[in-house]
């Protein structure tokens, strides 16, 4: 349902992505992994096109947009199709919780208050986080804030949800919260994208893990094969690193 294709981009004269071709079934949960700096992020930003490649093309479903000559409908197509949990949170410090999961429902889905609000207060049970809907931001731990970023992405029912290292802002203690509703919402059949530096969790909920290094995909395949079998020097020194 998802396929890029060759996908550059740099940053004045330092390239970032070097060529990165992705292919994602539906229903599938792929965590890419790799050193830090490797372009992980920007390639996750890149599906949506909060990064803005220099060439390459993606299909998302029957939607083809063509980095080099960019469609504004596509790109907006593809933004309604997707969703993206932020590392920052990204929620509105004067909005409530409630408010802060209802605001796309209404102003890019155009859904009455009435069913915005209905549709959130689903999401946020869901999450945890029923008793906590008039709360704001500043009343909430970081654990709580990234579980109302995981409902604000659910309410809009994305086709792919992207999960861009979700606990790296995150206290230890409250990682495990949030993982937690990570793997009830990857199990729950919904196709997603995850960059995370959490191993163990990478391998128990992914159907594919991608190691990327240097700005291109430099391995791929199912957890058994990275985690088990490293293929490659690089990826098995990496693994090493993260205590594999």
């Amino acid at each position: 349902m998802l396929e890029l294709n060759d996908i550059k981009l740099s940053y004045g004269n330092t390239p970032i992505l070097k060529g990165v071709n992705l292919s994602v079934k539906r229903g599938d949960v792929v965590s890419i992994i790799g050193p830090s700096g490797t372009g992980k992020t920007t390639l996750l930003r890149c599906i949506n096109y909060l990064a803005k490649p220099t060439s390459g093309t993606i299909v998302l479903d029957d939607i083809r947009m063509d980095y080099q000559a960019v469609n504004k409908a596509a790109v907006q197509a593809i933004r309604l199709k997707t969703a993206m949990v932020f590392q920052q949170f990204n929620v509105f410090r004067n909005m409530t919780v409630l408010e802060n999961v209802m605001d796309p429902l209404m102003v890019v889905q155009r859904k009455s208050k009435e069913e915005a609000r209905a549709i959130a207060g689903q999401e946020l049970e869901r999450v945890g986080l029923g008793a906590k809907l008039d709360r704001y931001p500043s009343q909430l731990s970081g654990g709580q804030l990234q579980r109302t970023g995981i409902a604000r992405a659910l309410a809009v029912k994305p086709d792919v949800i992207l999960f861009d290292e979700p606990t790296s802002s995150l206290d230890p203690e409250l990682v495990g919260e949030v993982l937690k509703v990570i793997k009830e919402v990857t199990s729950s059949g919904i196709t997603s994208l995850l960059v995370t530096h959490e191993m163990q969790f990478a391998r128990s909920i992914s159907s594919r893990i991608v190691f990327m290094d240097q700005g291109v995909v430099a391995a791929e395949g199912t957890p058994e094969a990275i985690f088990d079998n490293p293929s490659q020097p690089r990826l098995a020194r990496f693994l090493n690193a993260e205590h594999v």
